[in-house]
């Protein structure tokens, strides 16, 4: 992970940024692929850690073998 850094984004705005969900950048911060912080207000993510880390994939998300169109096969 990157050095961290002073500025710091809304989930929302993390989310924007890397193209996905706040729920898939939830899960990047519980397995420190991103610097983060809660506060009153939520979670924000450390900016700096933002330009370090890939866009997340569909891959990163979809249980190898699932087609991801989750017809109710009940793997997730």
């Amino acid at each position: 992970m990157c050095a961290p850094g002073t500025v710091f984004v809304p989930i929302a705005e993390a989310a924007n940024l890397l193209a996905t969900t706040e729920t898939r950048v939830l899960m990047m911060l519980k397995k420190n692929e991103l610097a983060g912080k809660q506060e009153d207000d939520g979670w924000h993510v450390d900016r700096s850690s933002l330009q370090c880390c890939d866009k997340p994939q569909a891959s990163d998300i979809v249980k190898p073998g699932c087609g991801g169109g989750c017809g109710g096969c009940g793997g997730h």
